[in-house]
């Protein structure tokens, strides 16, 4: 039995002086050998050290504020990353900050989408799309005379009137390729997805079918040069959305329907094809329009996890989240 402890304790204390280094204080720099020693021994103190000597000699120049940190150690701050990435530990932690979220939190999912779909309903009902119907029907090039380059593209857009004489209309369109767009991607998202929308305005009334045209951007016209109507339609979709509308003498716009712009802004993502955006403006809705205070799930696990390791280990978690005053 004696021998075993003895052999525990020359085990311990060899381990010791191979690591005594690490009683270092961070703002003392390791030498190469120490360092290679470290690295050896564990491969991701290599990001450890540099991003403690990222702090020590570049975020934390006061040498008064340096002073709170003579005391700490690289072996805390191993400590304390090998704390935190405790899987085992953590995971009940986990579950409970989970359902404390979901019970604070989690209940505006259902509350965001009735509100969205109460908008998209009222925006459906009161659409300017009822009142004119909006087709591209042609593709016009126009080529140099002295060579077969195109000069332009000009799109002809078909403007059937379906409730009398319109005076004036705008409308925006953009041309997204199919392959780029989810199967069942909401229309909403799809209007309100691109940021490039082009810009067609009227100014002559008419109350039968007319077509029209206008130029291409030069983004949409690298893409229609070598496209002809039906490849087009094939290859593309285009998204058209009736802006205002003049009619009867009186100016209609989509700015007066008064959709919160936080249900805008949600429906330019709600479908995206990366998960981590469709909530992107989901905290807005819930603030703008059920006047609600919203912490998303990932800020809120940080902050429950950041309590834990502030209490476990109070100096390394200053030191590493270390704000310079202003």
């Amino acid at each position: 039995m004696k021998k075993k402890n003895i052999l525990i304790l020359l085990i311990s204390i060899t381990l010791f002086n191979c690591n005594s280094h690490l009683n270092k204080s961070v703002l003392e720099p390791l030498t190469v050998k120490e360092l290679k020693k470290s690295i050896d021994n564990d491969s991701l103190f290599k990001d450890t050290y540099e991003y403690i000597v990222y702090l020590r000699d570049t975020v934390i120049k006061n040498d008064l504020d340096k002073v709170k940190f003579t005391e700490l150690t690289y072996k805390q701050v191993i400590d304390f990353v090998e704390f935190s990435s405790d899987t085992i530990y953590f995971k009940p932690i986990n579950e409970r900050i989970e359902e404390e979220w979901n019970n604070k939190y989690g209940i505006y999912k259902k509350q965001v989408d009735s509100v969205s779909n109460y908008w998209k309903k009222f925006k459906e009902e009161n659409s300017l799309e009822q009142y004119v119907k909006i087709e591209l029907v042609e593709i016009d090039k126009e080529y140099y005379t002295y060579s077969n380059d195109i000069r332009n593209v000009n799109l002809g857009f078909k403007l059937s009137p379906l409730k009398g004489k319109v005076d004036q209309i705008r409308f925006g369109f953009n041309i997204v390729a199919k392959i780029n767009e989810k199967e069942k991607t909401d229309k909403y998202s799809s209007i309100y997805s691109s940021l490039d929308k082009s810009w067609c305005r009227s100014t002559s009334p008419f109350s039968r079918p007319v077509v029209r045209y206008w130029e291409a951007s030069y983004s949409d016209e690298k893409i229609l040069k070598y496209k002809s109507l039906k490849t087009l339609l094939r290859d593309y979709n285009i998204h058209i959305e009736v802006d205002k509308i003049r009619k009867n003498g009186k100016n209609i716009s989509r700015d007066d329907f008064n959709i919160p712009k936080s249900i805008e802004n949600h429906w330019k993502y709600e479908n995206h094809e990366k998960e981590y955006l469709q909530d992107l403006y989901f905290d807005d809705v819930v603030e703008e329009v059920l006047n609600k205070e919203y912490v998303e799930k990932y800020s809120f696990r940080n902050n429950e996890i950041d309590k834990i390791l502030k209490k476990e280990f109070p100096l390394v978690f200053e030191f590493l989240r270390y704000q310079p005053k202003k």
